[in-house]
């Protein structure tokens, strides 16, 4: 499969900037001072992920510097696969204390991307008062 994408770019029958770019936006206290996600794809163009792309991680997450949680491609909103698109993910971890979160999309690089650098975010997060 990697092979042949590498071939249709190499030839101009595929371009980088059909891939999604994915990039960790933000991370979000939401009710119950659960934390959520915000995540965007800035690619024009929709991205429709193969059925072995489903079970691919797409999300992990990391809280103290342990990973905490990874999260399939058929777990998350199907919407951030279209172009110029934003969705927020709700995780069932809370902040209790402060934390030092890291989220990282795409860690393998199992999905086409037209952008890998953008797919780090690392942030302090503090309980809601």
């Amino acid at each position: 499969m990697k092979i042949l994408l590498l071939f249709l770019l190499a030839f101009g029958v595929l371009n980088a900037e059909d891939y999604p770019d994915f990039k960790a936006s933000g991370v979000l206290l939401v009710q119950d001072g659960f934390i959520a996600l915000k995540i965007e794809n800035s690619s024009p163009q929709d991205w429709i992920p193969t059925a072995t792309d489903r079970d691919k991680v797409f999300i992990s997450l990391s809280i103290n510097g342990v990973k905490r949680a990874e999260y399939q491609v058929k777990s998350v909103d199907p919407t951030i696969f279209l172009g110029h698109s934003l969705i927020v993910f709700k995780t069932n971890f809370r902040v209790i204390t402060p934390l030092r979160i890291r989220v990282v999309l795409n860690e393998g690089k199992t999905l086409p991307e037209s952008d890998f650098s953008n797919n780090i975010l690392e942030i302090e997060l503090q309980p809601a008062p």
